[in-house]
């Protein structure tokens, strides 16, 4: 952008160089920044379409993690991949939310159609302090209807989705603490049903 706009400026005056310079910093600017705006478009919305199944998956330490352990907190379901980009800053600033909440919200990460060596080499270089689960065969995340990654649903304390976010979200501006409250601005649930078939037993 500044190549271009150099030779036009070629017997101009000091001023109109520092206009010319100035706007095309400008715009450069724009474009760098362009990715952060469009993240921060996102916003948790309310679920709105009834209660989501019951899993249990293995994780990445090889332990099965069943969704229903962390009954009793306000819980995250954060689907993501190793290739999402947006994903390599979010899991971090879900850790640092789960961290600031002080054991009032817990994350579960779930890893879509991913081979279990990548997983682990990804987390190897993201360490986070929360399971990282491993869907191998898309069950949960075509159980939970899930088209986008990353995407994230806030449970409440009996495992009712009350908010969803299909997108990159600013975890780092969300107060723990007024999670709870948050919650309420979905309507309640119904009984949640269990998903049939989940392959626990596979080896990756």
């Amino acid at each position: 952008m500044l190549t271009r706009t150099a030779p036009e400026a070629r017997g101009a005056s000091p001023m109109s160089i520092a206009s010319a310079l100035v706007c095309a910093l400008g715009l450069v600017s724009d474009a760098i920044s362009q990715p952060l705006e469009v993240a921060a478009i996102a916003e948790l919305q309310r679920w709105t379409k009834g209660p989501q199944p019951l899993f249990a998956l293995p994780s990445t330490s090889g332990t099965v993690v069943a969704l229903n352990s962390v009954r009793g907190q306000v819980v995250l379901v954060h689907f993501f991949a190793t290739w999402c980009e947006p994903c390599h800053e979010e899991l971090p600033a879900l850790n640092r939310l789960a961290a600031r909440a002080n054991g009032t919200v817990k994350v579960l990460a779930i890893s879509v159609a991913e081979v279990d060596l990548s997983v682990r080499r990804f987390i190897e270089g993201t360490p986070v302090d929360y399971p990282v689960l491993l869907d191998r065969d898309s069950v949960v995340a075509r159980a939970w209807k899930v088209a986008t990654l990353p995407t994230t649903f806030v449970l409440d304390a009996d495992l009712q989705p009350r908010l969803v976010v299909e997108a990159e979200f600013a975890w780092d501006r969300i107060d723990p603490g007024k999670l709870p409250d948050m919650l309420t601005w979905a309507p309640p649930g119904h009984a949640i049903t269990e998903i049939p078939g989940n392959r626990l037993n596979r080896g990756g």
